[in-house]
């Protein structure tokens, strides 16, 4: 019974992972007031993945120079000294030859490190530097390359993801998500390397073989005092791309006070928002809008924890209660807004995954079920839902339950129903016999003792 428990138990938590849906961000509600305009948009905390707006996130679109951040990943993890000197290959140059796309002039045969490429591509949005860093890290087998992106994209969970190429010019074939980005990002920015290049404002390259010393900007205006429109000062790093397949597209990160969140806009448009006769990029606006939100307007709070219970389960053989209390299996944190009591959040099960009954012994912790936490009827997150308590068997209560079981099971009813059978059996055959027994009647003479001593004369 025990081993059939434990099965149990582990077949509801594998099944309950997953079908389990994630939460819808918790305060969609408040994008209203933004005025946000990008057709896919997410913000979320790089400290808990907590998703707080969202909207059209697994929507496959093109992602513009935002590939250029899985291209970098790539060298990153690949190349061991980034100080290493690259020879630009002629072919690296061509290739984009009448693409009309962002490029750095490189020249064929210019010699410049790994990391200067990498400035190139990730401040300045260069494709020839990510077309000659690909080249660079597999030999000139372009195929290598994206599949390497490729594996980076499955490593990391992005399952809407496809990348054909390094630099992000248009491609029926390649395509991501807001979601998928997320997760990229996140990514990226634990690279040393790729937090420090992506959140530089600008960058002098160093003179070479061919080129003297030459300063590049940031093409993310978030990082830029000098365009008020855009500038948010807790902006550390982002990655901007635009083609005319995908609109303008931006992902961006930035920190306060220990908050850290991830900002993506795909499919912005460049128009004047604000009427003042000047063309506006709406990626730019919408993150700065959800950064300063966030930081304006949500904070990390304890918003349940073990001792709180959030309801109960029947119990079937236990031994002195009915019933087990459910709590949060740890203390859940989340991001609710400024000055939130913890009486105005919600703890609850979630009906389809709550059992009706659980079978005796229970342990202190054991999983039950999932829940999900709430304000002001918004989902904030789900939790897993744990025993309060111990609970022991009774031994009386299993042997009584199992007896009922016994007794009204189909088994003892047809054996009831065969032992019936046999008894009705029984009494019409012996029934039968007693009837075809001879009867002696007075039609016969019996014979005394007197006959006896006649017939012996």
């Amino acid at each position: 019974m025990k081993r059939l428990l434990s099965f149990l138990l582990c077949v509801t938590v594998a099944l309950s992972a997953f079908f389990c849906i994630p939460a819808t961000a918790a305060y969609n509600s408040s994008m209203q007031e933004l005025d946000l305009n990008a057709e896919c948009l997410l913000l979320i905390s790089a400290d808990n993945g907590e998703i707080i707006f969202e909207k059209d996130i697994r929507k496959q679109v093109a992602p513009a120079s935002l590939t250029k951040i899985v291209t970098a990943i790539v060298v990153i993890e690949n190349c061991k000294n980034l100080k290493e000197v690259v020879t630009v290959p002629e072919e690296c140059i061509k290739e984009l030859s009448g693409t009309g796309s962002s490029i750095a002039n490189l020249r064929a045969g210019e010699q410049i490190t790994v990391y200067d490429l990498l400035c190139y591509m990730m401040i300045m949005s260069a494709n020839d530097a990510a077309t000659t860093l690909a080249n660079y890290v597999t030999g000139g087998d372009r195929a290598a390359f994206v599949a390497k992106m490729n594996e980076v994209a499955a490593r990391l969970g992005c399952v809407n993801s496809h990348f054909t190429n390094p630099h992000g010019l248009d491609d029926n074939d390649q395509y991501t998500t807001a979601e998928d980005l997320a997760k990229i990002m996140t990514h990226a920015m634990s690279l040393v390397d790729f937090a420090e290049i992506t959140g530089k404002l600008s960058h002098t390259v160093p003179a070479n073989n061919l080129r003297d010393a030459r300063r590049i900007s940031n093409t993310c205006y978030l990082l830029n005092k000098n365009y008020a429109d855009y500038y948010c000062k807790y902006a550390k790093s982002g990655k901007t791309g635009t083609t005319s397949g995908a609109g303008k597209c931006l992902v961006s990160y930035a920190s306060k006070d220990g908050y850290n969140y991830i900002a993506i806009a795909l499919g912005a448009e460049e128009k004047d928002f604000d009427k003042d006769g000047v063309k506006e990029n709406g990626a730019f606006l919408d993150c700065r809008k959800m950064f300063m939100w966030a930081f304006n307007n949500i904070e990390l709070v304890a918003i349940c924890d073990p001792e709180k219970i959030a309801g109960e389960v029947k119990v079937n053989y236990a031994k002195s209660t009915d019933y087990v209390s459910l709590v949060p299996a740890d203390t859940i944190y989340s991001l609710v807004p400024l000055g939130t009591d913890k009486g105005s959040v919600l703890v609850e099960p979630i009906p389809e995954s709550m059992p009706e009954t659980i079978d005796a012994p229970i342990k202190k912790g054991d999983f039950v079920c999932k829940g999900r936490v709430l304000y002001a009827g918004e989902v904030l997150r789900e939790i897993d839902l744990v025993a309060a308590t111990d609970v022991k068997r009774s031994a009386s209560a299993l042997a009584a339950s199992k007896l009922k079981d016994f007794f009204t099971s189909p088994a003892f009813i047809i054996i009831v129903i065969l032992i019936a059978v046999a008894v009705l059996i029984f009494f019409f055959y012996n029934k039968k016999k007693r009837r075809m027994r001879p009867v002696i009647g007075r039609d016969y003479h019996v014979l005394g003792q007197s006959n006896y001593v006649r017939m012996k004369k």
